[in-house]
């Protein structure tokens, strides 16, 4: 499937639950909080919102730029590179802020949601979506995950199960974060939460990952969940809807 395809589904979805939880479709003024290669914003500027990006990653740059010019050239101008931490939009300016699988790789959500809070519009509407760490997986490897697992420990855990492949990005791109987490950022930061997760769908209860003080006993308890294969990947991550007050 295409980033133009699964941004179409994203939209769906982003559509269908902001009905469900806020009782009206998005409208007005949208941002997309990391929104990557595109797909997403793509598809909410043909479903006719005046939606915006805003990225941190170089490379997910250059891609969101070749497809919108291969797909809907209007989209190049709505896009925005930017550092990571304050963003470039006047305060109270959005209407709806959406962002997908974003927030478990930022290392500093503390400063990041102070922004998403600081550009919404009074009244305005968050929807986020992210891994949980509750979850005890790993979405990038598709593996069963010790919880906060120290990262020095990841490379030689994703040896253990076969997946070495993995151990740059999960080391180094990946932060720990839950739905409480955020949403008690977000009420410190005078934001109503509408819906957060409650936990995750299934535990697999990696507790030994509790006792790994060594980059052996993180290759031996890889090697030990990998004789579980194949896992299922759980279904509810972190899921959190909030409105500005």
């Amino acid at each position: 499937m295409s980033a133009i395809e699964k941004g179409e589904q994203r939209y769906q979805r982003f559509r269908r639950s902001h009905i469900t939880r806020f009782g009206a479709p998005p409208a007005g003024r949208l941002l997309d909080f990391g929104c990557g290669a595109g797909g997403f914003l793509i598809a909410a500027l043909r479903n006719g919102l005046d939606v915006h990006g805003i990225e941190v990653d170089p490379q997910r740059h250059v891609e969101f730029l070749r497809n919108a010019e291969r797909h809907e050239p209007s989209a190049k101008e709505r896009i925005t590179l930017y550092p990571g931490r304050l963003m470039p939009y006047p305060s109270n300016h959005f209407e709806a802020c959406h962002s997908f699988m974003v927030f478990e790789h930022v290392p500093d959500p503390q400063t990041c949601l102070r922004e998403i809070v600081r550009v919404l519009k009074p009244g305005g509407t968050l929807t986020l979506w992210a891994d949980d760490v509750r979850n005890e997986w790993d979405g990038h490897a598709q593996v069963p995950w010790p919880p906060y697992l120290p990262r020095e420990f990841a490379a030689a855990y994703l040896d253990g199960l076969g997946l070495p492949e993995h151990a740059e990005f999960v080391t180094n791109s990946v932060v720990y974060i839950s739905a409480p987490a955020i949403a008690d950022i977000l009420t410190t930061l005078g934001m109503e939460i509408v819906y957060q997760n409650e936990g995750p769908a299934k535990e697999y209860r990696l507790l030994a990952g509790i006792y790994v003080t060594n980059e052996r006993e993180a290759r031996e308890l890889g090697e030990t969940v990998r004789s579980a294969a194949p896992f299922e990947s759980p279904a509810e991550n972190l899921t959190v809807y909030a409105r500005k007050i």
